[in-house]
């Protein structure tokens, strides 16, 4: 039965809790009902009354709460909190202590109830408003890389390959066709994949989304292209999470390097493809995704589904439109627009006024450029910082660069301290180059070259003798 209080502490009790904006819920120290609030009614859809010489219990028994939260209190006298939905259809969040009388006995278990609705309403909006955020800065980047501005800009260029592969994305970019871009790593697929999205209808409706198939495992994968419900794994957050599809909702999804997307994924992959819906991993709900996917790769598909590394179908899923990229020996006639470009944006970055002797740029020129653009615009980073005086000479160029054309003898893949001021400068550069910035641009150099010649990230950090993340991390870091 319930305890019983005196009529002036009932009172006194009644006016402290209806001045409360939150609801308040009290029960003996057995937990039958003594009081509760006006708020309790309102955000709850409970009407007190009918608790009236009613235990807690009788809540759970006719479904109106799943538990109860000061029943859990009165087990061990811990105060806790829960977040319960209630018949009026809003989350709350019930926090639950015990009230003690003087003598050190239980007297009640006091409930309060704060409404979650508003609270989530604001945090979806401010959501929202991320997002939109996000969206407008990436479109403002673009903008920024297509006008010149941006450090960052490799789709530069004038030979025929490139205005007809350049016109062929303005074409791909007004249709929601999924489109292949192949072609040598470093060639910028990347940024093709961003200028498609830019050029399409899907810039002013979605974000642009990459997602680095290469450089995460297939467990991890999994959760951050489809997203996870709460309690789907070990170390799940506790509200779950949106997947790459969610976030690209209305925009782009880029895979990037598809070729190492992992096999037990690839059905999956195909599945949402062809439904346009995901599942959540641990969930049953499916949710529709209007998405439009972008993939690239330097593996040779074609041979990897002959040798049962790729799904055929989704291949061909794949490959609605494909648009390849030449290397840059095959167009030579972007060299040279490049070389001005990035020597123009390190300077701006550097706030230095280098320029290439004759030498130099002839050398440069008549180069093979392996690593593509990638090279370029790190070759020529490098040596607008490292290089000693401002006319930069064919001595301050990489030794791969001077092993390739015979310009000096005895130069391994890593040049030695006398083969020029890439390797070690003068003592004017010394002074010219904070060593912070020369130490960043080396490890930039010496990780660009791992990656290079490598077949994977794992390949790459073993030979760099440091952690996948660390390398991932420092990938990122520098753009490499």
């Amino acid at each position: 039965m319930p305890t019983r209080f005196s009529q002036k502490t009932l009172s006194i009790a009644r006016a402290l809790i209806e001045s409360v904006h939150d609801g308040m819920f009290i029960a003996d120290h057995e937990g039958y009902f003594i009081m509760a609030n006006e708020a309790f009614e309102r955000i709850t859809g409970i009407n007190r009354q009918e608790m009236m010489d009613r235990h807690t219990q009788h809540m759970i028994d006719n479904n109106w709460v799943p538990v109860a939260v000061n029943l859990e209190v009165l087990k061990d006298c811990q105060t806790r909190s829960r977040i319960v939905r209630y018949p009026s259809g809003r989350q709350l969040l019930v926090t639950a202590a015990m009230l003690w009388r003087d003598n050190g006995n239980p007297a009640a278990v006091v409930s309060t109830l704060r409404d979650l609705t508003e609270l989530n309403r604001i945090n979806e909006e401010l959501k929202n408003s991320q997002v939109m955020i996000e969206r407008f800065k990436k479109r403002i980047e673009y903008l920024e890389e297509t006008l010149g501005g941006g450090a960052n800009r490799l789709f530069v260029g004038q030979s025929t390959e490139f205005r007809r592969i350049l016109s062929m994305a303005k074409k791909v970019a007004r249709s929601d066709a999924t489109v292949l871009i192949t072609g040598p790593s470093g060639v910028g697929k990347d940024v093709l994949a961003q200028f498609i999205h830019y050029q399409s209808p899907r810039q002013n409706t979605g974000s642009f989304v990459k997602v680095d198939c290469a450089s995460l495992p297939a467990n991890l994968l999994e959760s951050e292209l489809f997203g996870y419900d709460k309690g789907a794994f070990t170390d799940a957050r506790i509200q779950g999470k949106q997947g790459m599809f969610e976030l690209a909702n209305g925009g782009t999804l880029f895979l990037d390097e598809i070729g190492e997307f992992p096999f037990e994924l690839q059905a999956k992959l195909l599945n949402v493809l062809q439904d346009r819906q995901i599942k959540h991993l641990g969930g049953l709900q499916a949710i529709p995704v209007d998405v439009r996917i972008v993939a690239a790769t330097n593996m040779n598909l074609e041979q990897m589904v002959r040798e049962r590394k790729f799904r055929e179908d989704l291949y061909y899923r794949l490959n609605v439109i494909p648009v390849f990229i030449p290397p840059l020996r095959e167009r030579r006639e972007d060299i040279l627009p490049m070389i001005k470009h990035f020597l123009k944006v390190y300077n701006q970055n550097y706030n230095t006024g280098k320029n290439l002797s004759i030498d130099a740029l002839n050398a440069m020129l008549n180069y093979d450029w392996p690593g593509n653009v990638r090279e370029v615009r790190n070759t020529i980073e490098r040596v607008v910082v490292m290089s000693a005086d401002e006319i930069v000479t064919r001595d301050d160029l990489p030794g791969e660069i001077r092993k390739a054309l015979h310009l000096d003898a005895g130069v391994g893949t890593f040049p030695p301290r006398s083969a020029g001021a890439a390797a070690a400068p003068g003592p004017g550069a010394a002074a010219s180059v904070p060593l912070r910035q020369a130490l960043a641009v080396a490890e930039k150099d010496l990780i660009r070259r791992a990656l290079e010649s490598s077949a994977t990230l794992a390949e790459a950090a073993r030979r760099l003798q440091i952690d996948l993340s660390t390398l991932t991390r420092k990938k990122r870091k520098y753009n490499v």
